[in-house]
């Protein structure tokens, strides 16, 4: 049987003081900016909040609820002044912290920019309901792939926050490469049913505004997941 491989957590090497925290780090966390005591901490309350984003942000797409846009947004808040308190955080770390630092200091600013890009898909959802746009069954179909696959992203990357594995932190990349293909493949395949008249011309711009959106999304993601596979390579070096 294949042994799993694990890299060395790069975030403990920042804030050493969270080893006696870890069950606290590994539970759900609807925590505020104020609450967290480190990085790695801070990150996955971020990420709890997106993977709830994310799923409020799909109803949002079938049918639009007032009240599940309040929670939407709520939750698009905490991630703007999160990010601000773990990027003001991170700066101020100990320069002795090196390359690791420089390589980390970025995630939460990333982390932010995924919720603006589902803010972004919301704000479309919102048009599309004002004005009474509908998207095809087909369309449909294919946002509520994108919307699993991205939910598994997110729900697999968060994983690999807490263990640390390397097969997963792999398997992540290749779903994101997947992603970033579909992606391209759904604009295509709208442009053809656009050409052939089984798509609402209204709604054009706002799929393709969507796939977008999306496309930006995974690529923060992507952009972490090769952070830290080549963090795990240099560390495992040194």
């Amino acid at each position: 049987m294949k042994e799993r491989r694990f890299f060395v957590n790069p975030f403990r090497i920042i804030s050493p003081k969270l080893n006696g925290e870890v069950v606290r780090v590994d539970e759900a966390h609807p925590v505020n900016a104020t609450d967290m005591t480190c990085l790695e901490e801070g990150l996955l309350i971020m990420l709890d909040k997106l993977i709830e984003m994310t799923s409020l942000m799909h109803r949002s797409l079938i049918e639009v609820n007032r009240e599940k846009i309040v929670k939407f947004g709520k939750l698009a808040q905490e991630i703007h002044a999160e990010e601000k308190s773990l990027t003001g955080d991170l700066v101020c770390s100990p320069s002795t912290a090196g390359e690791v630092l420089r390589a980390l200091v970025l995630f939460p600013g990333r982390f932010e920019r995924i919720g603006d890009m589902l803010e972004s898909i919301v704000n479309v959802a919102s048009i599309k309901a004002r004005d009474g746009i509908y998207f095809s069954e087909k369309a449909h179909e294919e946002l509520a792939q994108l919307h699993k696959t991205f939910l598994d992203i997110l729900s697999n990357f968060r994983t690999v926050l807490t263990t640390r594995d390397r097969e997963l932190l792999d398997y992540v990349i290749s779903q994101g490469t997947m992603f970033h293909q579909m992606t391209l493949d759904f604009a295509l395949a709208h442009e053809d049913r656009l050409l052939q008249g089984l798509c609402f011309p209204k709604a054009s711009s706002l799929y393709l505004d969507i796939l977008d959106s999306a496309k930006v999304a995974n690529r923060h993601v992507m952009d972490m997941s090769h952070t830290l596979a080549q963090l795990a390579d240099s560390l495992q070096d040194t």
